[in-house]
């Protein structure tokens, strides 16, 4: 009998700690920071002229993997995987669930005609209901941590506010996934765009889905998020000059 008193202290410790992160929405930006920089070591695509490209990615992962920073990406997503990925990505491919945990979905901007291309965030989340990201979220468990990375900011004109916008898509993930840890990540600042109009569709965004930023400051990734109390944090925002 003396033995069974701290198994069950166990055993109830360990159900509370489930519900800590059942009900823990909120994602742990040092988590995000390991798994962005395994992101940018190991499957970071480039150019023909050797700088890194445009890509998107998404992966589930159990809770921990966003709320503990003492856990490794690499166990869920290994480099073996992620250096598939990344091959598939130089070639122009897509990474559909093509991983061996099936947990990961990936692609480039996509070419539609001489005058088009399709935004590599449009490609995973579109079409609605039978779009990559839906066969991903069909692969997750209810219990787990969705993170959607872009290496660059989503576009003001295309992303954004165009009939090709991605809103929906990104609707159409969270109506899935309520109450669940969601996470928009991208790293590097899409230049083009007019700082107000990306103010207030950060705004947007993280109306919808929680928005964060992860940059590489002095070979070390830092990450926070972008809009708080509906104010976007200059750190989510081109550094002024």
């Amino acid at each position: 009998m003396v033995s069974v008193v701290p198994l069950r202290g166990l055993v109830i410790f360990l159900c509370l700690l489930h519900l800590c992160v059942q009900g823990n929405e909120e994602v742990n930006t040092v988590c995000l920071a390991q798994m962005t920089q395994y992101f940018y070591d190991n499957v970071q695509p480039k150019t023909k002229q050797g700088t890194d490209a445009q890509y998107a990615l998404s992966i589930y992962v159990p809770p921990a993997h966003c709320v503990y920073s003492g856990t490794k990406i690499k166990n869920v997503f290994d480099k073996e995987d992620a250096a598939l990925v990344k091959t598939l990505l130089n070639k122009g491919a897509k990474c559909e669930l093509c991983t061996e945990l099936k947990n990961v979905i990936a692609s480039r901007p996509v070419r539609i005609d001489k005058k088009r291309t399709e935004h590599s965030e449009h490609v995973l989340l579109y079409p609605v209901c039978n779009s990559l990201m839906d066969k991903l979220l069909k692969k997750a468990r209810n219990q787990s941590c969705v993170v959607f990375y872009s290496y660059n900011s989503p576009c003001v004109e295309t992303c954004l506010q165009s009939a090709d916008n991605i809103t929906e898509g990104l609707r159409n993930w969270i109506n899935k996934r309520k109450g669940q840890m969601n996470a928009f990540v991208f790293q590097e600042i899409w230049h083009r765009d007019n700082d107000r109009d990306r103010q207030t569709e950060f705004q947007n965004i993280d109306k919808i889905v929680p928005l964060y930023r992860c940059m590489r400051i002095s070979n070390a990734m830092e990450c926070r998020k972008c809009v708080n109390n509906n104010v976007v944090d200059p750190f989510c925002l081109p550094q002024k000059k």
